[in-house]
């Protein structure tokens, strides 16, 4: 049972463990009984007491609210000034390190500083914990969901927090495609067709449009927020509630223990406003010994949420529009997140949609660690955990390739490649006697790289000299399931080889740059027609004027015909500063080379020459 993995949504409010075996789905209960774990960590005082992770963490913050760290999902892999403008919500310290949020708390005597990826890890050792206490064995392999909308910094912090936490991750699964197959797997019976999962939970917001067929789910396209969720309504209700009491001469956000009461207060009145048409905000003792009384009605709430819910919707627009996908084609919407229970939102998405498409979870909070706990098991071996019922196929937004002389975009993965998939191509030495390539990696649909996304490069070295294009490399490009960009350069005729990873995932960029990108590519085709027919050239030339002066070397005659050999080292110089709106300038050189070198060519019948362009 060792090989067991399991699925976990290490969620902005609470995190939630799933486990797929024999036929069925569970949800992995926490030491404490609960089904959803707080992400929540409280520092005790004396530092040699270990960090208390969850529902008790929740609970003692208000006994020293600087120590009480929640909701630091927002602050993965982002920089200080991205989420400065929200620490006024916040009760702990968060300060600018080197262009970078941490999190100091005091202990003993002395400040201890935490990264948002720490307190991750930290929470992902509880799970871990409890999990293994329930099996009664070790359990390291997992799916771990993560917004579709987090780019490659925040998926690799979660990564490394899962590693410290002693998890390997065979997969980050994006959130709203959890979602859609866990909605998929449970209604065996939902009509093929196109599906949009709208996500908002506590701290961030995704969409993502997938295509159900009898056996597969294909992800068509994604977007997000990752400033956008529960907290922000939590937030418009504390602000009203600041309002309403500042002829009292206070400021709860400058008392935190006060500040934490006060969000866990507005938190239920948001609650109870998914349910109800008023509800009364009490705060007893907050002002001297008074007990304040305020009415908040459903529509007030609504009215304040209303450009909050109306960013949802303009996305869940753009998304469609990306995908070039109607709203009519929409079969289901698939709610998820627990704020996607407040009424007004689901209005609004009717009202879009104008249909009744809405599909609703029982359990809106748990139903993404279930899509991760089927996804845990179509990548596990372990025989209890076999699943038939889905496959799910993600693609490559862009295309991938390697930049070649003249900055020229050599593809070696298309567009909508589906994931994982592994192409090669075959890569020639130019020059004579060379013995290293770089090789660089981009992303894009341009024919010249300096228009597409740089990725990484990678250094070949001591390859077996050889003359002009008689030393071959094969490229390989690998990605797995999990997004991983693998690039292999491997010498032909040796063993000699060089590997890179590079991280690569679908989160790299959003949906709208990934469109903007092709948009551009489509523009601008003709220029690119242009341009291909410029490098072809270009390339060609310097080929040339390579191979005239290894065929003048290997038969000793630079001496004889030294104006050609040096003519040829001149041309190669100046070809390099040649761009692409200088096409007579190549044109011209062209012609002065092969009318300087044809005729030698013929009669010494030279070898390994460039066909003509």
């Amino acid at each position: 049972m060792d090989d067991l993995v399991i699925g976990i949504d290490l969620g902005t409010t609470n995190t939630c463990v799933a486990c797929y075996r024999n036929g069925m789905v569970e949800i992995l209960e926490n030491s404490e009984g609960g089904r959803l774990t707080p992400s929540w960590v409280f520092f005790m005082k004396n530092s040699a007491l270990p960090p208390i992770v969850g529902q008790c963490a929740k609970r003692m913050v208000h006994t020293l609210p600087p120590n009480g760290i929640y909701e630091t999902k927002r602050f993965l892999g982002k920089s200080f000034n991205a989420i400065e403008e929200t620490l006024k919500y916040f009760t702990f310290n968060v300060e600018n390190k080197l262009g970078s949020p941490v999190i100091k708390i005091e202990r003993d005597n002395y400040t201890q500083e935490l990264t948002p990826q720490e307190i991750s890890s930290l929470i992902l050792k509880r799970v871990k914990k409890d999990v293994e206490d329930k099996f009664g064995h070790k359990v390291e392999k997992a799916v771990i969901t993560v917004p579709a909308c987090f780019n490659t910094t925040q998926r690799e912090v979660t990564l490394a927090a899962a590693n410290e936490a002693g998890f390997t991750v065979l997969k980050l699964f994006n959130e709203p495609t959890a979602v859609a197959l866990s909605y998929f797997f449970k209604k065996e019976d939902a009509n093929d067709g196109y599906a949009l999962v709208y996500d908002l939970g506590g701290g961030t917001f995704d969409v993502s449009i997938l295509k159900r067929t009898a056996t597969n789910i294909d992800i068509i396209c994604v977007d997000g927020d990752t400033q956008l969720g529960g907290k922000d309504f939590d937030n418009l209700i504390v602000d009203y509630v600041c309002e309403k009491t500042e002829h009292y001469d206070w400021d709860p956000k400058q008392n935190r223990r006060k500040m934490c009461r006060l969000q866990n207060i507005c938190e239920e009145a948001k609650i109870d406003l998914s349910v109800g048409e008023e509800t009364s905000i009490i705060l007893d003792g907050f002002v001297s010994d008074q007990e304040i009384e305020i009415e908040l009605e459903r529509e007030e709430f609504e009215l304040k949420a209303h450009t909050l819910i109306e960013r949802t919707i303009n996305i869940v627009e753009r998304c469609l529009k990306n995908s070039q996908i109607k709203k009519n084609q929409i079969e289901h919407v698939i709610l998820s997140g627990g704020s996607s229970r407040i009424p007004k939102v689901q209005k609004m998405l009717f009202d879009f949609f104008a249909r009744n498409t809405l599909r609703k979870f029982v359990h809106l909070d748990e139903c993404i660690a279930e899509g991760a706990a089927l996804q845990a098991a179509m990548l596990a071996t372990n025989a209890t955990q076999k699943i038939e019922k889905l496959v799910m196929t993600d693609v490559v937004p862009l295309s991938l390739g390697i930049g070649a002389w003249p900055d020229r975009m050599n593809f070696v993965i298309k567009k909508g490649a589906p994931i994982p998939t592994r192409k090669s191509i075959r890569v020639e030495t130019i020059k004579h006697e060379q013995t290293t390539i770089t090789f660089k990696i981009f992303e894009g649909e341009r024919l010249n790289i300096k228009k597409n996304y740089y990725l990484g490069s990678l250094l070949l070295e001591n390859i077996t000299p050889a003359p002009p294009g008689q030393c071959k490399v094969w490229v390989t490009f690998t990605i797995d399931h999990n997004g991983v960009l693998d690039v292999k350069a491997k010498e032909q005729r040796s063993n000699n080889s060089k590997e890179l990873t590079v991280r690569y995932t679908r989160g790299r960029h959003s949906e709208s740059e990934i469109k903007d990108a092709l948009v551009d590519a489509e523009k601008n085709q003709k220029e690119d027609e242009s341009f291909d027919t410029f490098s072809k050239r270009k390339l060609y030339l310097l080929q040339y004027c390579e191979a005239v002066k290894y065929n003048l070397r290997i038969l000793n005659l630079i001496e004889e015909y030294q104006e050609v050999y040096s003519l040829c080292k001149i041309i190669q110089t100046k070809i390099k500063n040649i761009h692409v709106d200088n096409k007579s300038e190549l044109d011209n050189l062209i012609s002065e080379a092969e009318r300087q070198c044809v005729p030698i060519v013929k009669n010494r019948e030279f070898k390994n020459m460039p066909l003509s362009q």
